[in-house]
């Protein structure tokens, strides 16, 4: 069943999307009919001499009152046209009692009810064809639906009699004045009708002639009567359309009056809820000023605190600045050892150098031991050599007297033979005399020619010594140059000791020096640790405690607030309920 309602409602509202007059979007729901608005714009196109859009309230939202003004000239128009122009009636009354549903609630089977009667008035009026061509062209539901909706909607009207409602209208407006006077008069025929044929056995035509002269004198007047009651309904209908406009004028007025007081009521109710809540607001801000002020007091007192506790930190940074300068002091304390260190770090690879050094020492006097060895070798050869060059050379000069002894000898033998070769006389005799001579000269000529042999050879071999002595440091020379060596020797040792010594100071002045500096440094340690350290790590323990005190005060200060927003909110809440309360004691009252 609620599927069917539903395929009614969409069926509805596009037939009622499809009037151009709309100057809005098309409806989509029945609720967006509850304020009269697409309705009244809808009938403006079917009757537009009796539906001007341009009288009704728009934009109403959830004003009731407003929409249910609207409702009402929408029905009472509507019901003016059913009547005059098409003739028919329906039951209006029943939709007057709905009206207030419709505004309030937006209820779709009253809306519904007022769909069907704009739906006959389009399929009735003189442009149906438009609209009966406008609901063809809808969808195949929608015509169905429309169709049924169209058939129930005409089953519903009736025919409107004007002169009956108006004869009625007249009796219940001027009493029964007039009919008690039609009565009296047909009661007064009757009778002399009844009277007339009651005598006509007993009287004559005399009194015939007379009951038809009194029938056409009552007939006139009844005639007369009936001019004057018509003139009296025409007169009774113009002063019932005056009343009928005065009533719905007053109506209107009556609608407006109830609508402003509805308003005004609203505005009335709004201005005192805006009052209260003004109220609220005053003494929320009254307490939020006593927080305040009870804020500025604390806020106030941990000022003080925090110029104390700057002042403290003021000291402690003097302090600090003074542990700074010693820091200062200290660190270019250990910029100076660290200086002395790397001298020492220096010193120490080139004492390490100076083992080097020393190896190279020892390897040169080794090496210098073994050149003296061996100059002392080569001084016992050359001794040797020197002794055997002596004996050669005293052997040359015997060898050479020698020979110049020969060579005078041989002289004066060839001397002498020279004059034995002029002596003819005895030249055989000298010959074999010659020839023991020349044998025995011969025998020394070759001693002689030996040992010169031999004495020439010495001679080379003494000339071939000194060649010798230049290879293994010639005889003479050698010692000449072994002895240069040695004493370039001796002095690159002496100032290599030397340079050794130098260095040993120079290494017991930093040794000594890299302990006074310890010691120096020991003593300053030990003073700056008795002065300072102490001050310093109470600095320390004291800002510590601020800190954790300025924390304890901060997560107070915290649960504080909480608890004043909690305790805001309770508050808030109480007295909004309380203004609810005292509301509703009012409206009660009222």
């Amino acid at each position: 069943m609620s599927d069917d309602n539903e395929a009614r409602y969409a069926a509805m509202v596009e037939f009622l999307g499809t009037f151009t007059t709309l100057s809005g979007a098309p409806p989509e729901t029945m609720k967006e009919l509850s304020d009269g608005v697409v309705l009244f714009e809808v009938l403006s196109e079917i009757a537009p001499d009796h539906f001007d859009p341009t009288t009704i309230a728009r934009h109403l939202g959830d004003n009731w009152a407003l929409k249910s003004s609207n409702l009402r000239k929408l029905l009472r128009n509507l019901e003016w046209y059913y009547h005059d122009d098409l003739k028919k009636d329906a039951n209006f009354a029943q939709l007057t009692s709905e009206l207030g549903t419709i505004a309030r609630t937006g209820d779709a089977a009253a809306i519904a009810s007022l769909v069907e009667l704009v739906a006959a008035a389009a399929v009735t009026c003189e442009l149906k064809g438009q609209f009966v061509e406008r609901i063809l062209h809808m969808s195949q539901e929608g015509q169905k639906q429309m169709k049924g909706i169209i058939e129930s909607s005409l089953q519903r009207l009736e025919d409107y009699d004007g002169d009956d409602e108006e004869g009625e209208d007249n009796e219940m407006v001027f009493g029964g004045g007039i009919e008690v006077e039609e009565e009296d008069e047909k009661g007064g025929a009757e009778a002399g009708l009844f009277d007339a044929n009651h005598l006509s056995s007993g009287v004559g035509d005399a009194d015939k002639e007379e009951l038809e002269r009194q029938l056409m004198e009552t007939r006139r007047e009844l005639a007369q009567q009936k001019t004057q009651l018509s003139e009296i309904r025409e007169d009774a209908g113009k002063s019932e359309t005056k009343l009928r406009a005065l009533v719905d004028d007053l109506q209107d007025r009556l609608a407006k009056r109830q609508d402003e007081l509805i308003t005004a009521e609203e505005e009335l109710r709004t201005a005192t809820n805006d009052l209260d809540e003004a109220k609220n607001k005053i003494h929320d801000l009254e307490e939020q000023k006593a927080q305040l002020e009870d804020d500025l007091d604390v806020a106030s007192a941990k000022a003080t605190q925090l110029h104390k506790a700057e002042a403290t930190v003021l000291a402690y940074k003097k302090k600090l600045e003074g542990v700074g300068v010693m820091n200062q002091q200290m660190s270019d304390l250990e910029d100076q050892a660290a200086g002395y260190l790397r001298q020492i770090m220096d010193l120490e690879a080139e004492v390490k150098k100076t083992q080097s050094l020393q190896k190279q020492v020892d390897a040169l006097q080794a090496k210098l031991q073994t050149l003296e060895h061996e100059r002392s070798e080569n001084s016992d050869s050359l001794k040797n050599t020197a002794t055997e060059i002596a004996e050669l050379k005293s052997l040359l000069s015997s060898a050479e007297k020698a020979k110049k002894m020969y060579e005078s000898e041989l002289k004066e033998l060839r001397a002498q033979q020279a004059v034995e070769a002029v002596e003819e006389p005895a030249v055989q005799g000298f010959d074999s005399q010659g020839s023991q001579l020349s044998s025995e000269q011969k025998e020394k000529m070759v001693r002689l020619e030996y040992e010169n042999k031999k004495l020439k050879e010495e001679l080379e071999k003494a000339k071939a010594a000194p060649a010798p002595a230049a290879a293994a440091a010639p005889a003479p020379a050698a010692p000449a140059a072994g002895s240069g060596d040695v004493s370039a020797l001796s002095a690159e040792i002496a100032s290599l000791k030397e340079q050794l010594a130098q260095k040993e100071a120079e290494n017991k002045k930093i040794g000594s020096d890299k302990n006074k500096l310890e010691a120096y440094t020991k003593r300053t340690l030990a003073k700056f640790q008795d002065k300072y350290l102490v001050a310093l790590q109470e600095c320390k323990a004291k800002l510590k405690e601020k800190q954790d005190k300025i924390e304890v005060l901060e997560s107070r200060s915290a649960t504080e607030k909480t608890a004043q927003k909690r305790e805001e909110r309770l508050l808030s809440s109480t007295i909004y309920e309380l203004g609810l309360a005292i509301m509703q004691n009012r409206l009660k009252e009222r």
